[in-house]
């Protein structure tokens, strides 16, 4: 869901899955973490989301973080155009956040507004507003801060296209602080990528992205992620008769910098 939202440059490279990988489904030493879904049969339009972790021993400390996430869907077959709201505990925060794409046009806008926030240090923890087109071979989209006195217009930018099995793209996503008059030539703000691979929109479908990206003209990254189904035909005592099949997901993923 949150796709809508994210810069199609974060997705068609696999930097976002690449990222939950790596630090939403990694758990420190010594930790203990749950998660629980909870979608009502009367209303399958909204669900919830929450995360809990705490210490594994008395040695770790005694602190039990937490997150959850509330969601309305206003389509069952269309993710894209939702309304959440995100609270969390670890860093207080209650955060607004609302998609919309209107599929005639292929255009989309999206928005986030932290209602509550312990410190704003920057101008997006105020407002993001954002507009995207989206096709099955070019994306293009900027985010702008909804501030007077901001100076970031825009606040991020991006182009990608695909051609087969080959795609590539630019992103404008300058630096926090960046005190240059002309932004958009400091090549420190752009980023430059190009990859290879097979996307999927359903994770029952297998697929897998290499990508190469040129960032912030300093550095170069190489990452490979990679996505298996294997189902297999079961038969379970313990489950209904219609039940005859069981589905594993696999994910892998590397990434390799340069410093």
């Amino acid at each position: 869901p949150r796709r809508m939202s994210v810069p199609a440059y974060e997705l068609m490279f696999g930097k976002l899955p690449l990222r939950n990988l790596f630090e939403d489904y990694f758990d420190n030493a010594g930790t203990i973490s749950s998660r629980i879904m909870l979608k009502p049969l009367e209303d399958p339009h909204v669900d919830l989301v929450a995360n809990v972790s705490a210490a594994g021993d008395k040695a770790s400390g005694t602190e039990v973080k937490g997150d959850a996430l509330f969601r309305w869907q206003k389509y069952l077959y269309d993710p894209h155009t939702f309304v959440d709201v995100q609270v969390s505990t670890s860093e207080p925060m209650l955060k607004l956040r609302s998609c919309a794409y209107f599929p005639e046009y292929r255009l989309g806008a999206f928005g986030t507004i932290p209602l509550l926030m312990g410190n704003r240090l920057s101008s997006e923890d105020y407002a993001v507003l954002g507009v995207r087109y989206g096709s099955e071979n070019l994306s293009i989209g900027a985010s702008f801060v909804p501030l007077p006195e901001s100076a970031e217009v825009p606040y991020g930018a991006w182009l990608v296209g695909r051609k087969g099995s080959l795609c590539a793209g630019a992103q404008y996503k300058p630096l926090s602080g960046n005190k240059h008059p002309m932004p958009y030539t400091d090549p420190k703000n752009w980023n430059y990528a190009i990859s290879y691979g097979v996307a999927s929109t359903s994770p029952l479908s297998p697929s897998f992205n290499f990508s190469l990206e040129l960032a912030r003209n300093t550095q170069l990254i190489a990452s490979f992620y990679q996505h298996l189904v294997v189902q297999r035909r079961i038969k379970n005592p313990f489950e209904d008769d219609q039940v005859v099949g069981i589905t594993n997901y696999i994910d892998l993923g590397l990434e390799l910098a340069t410093g």
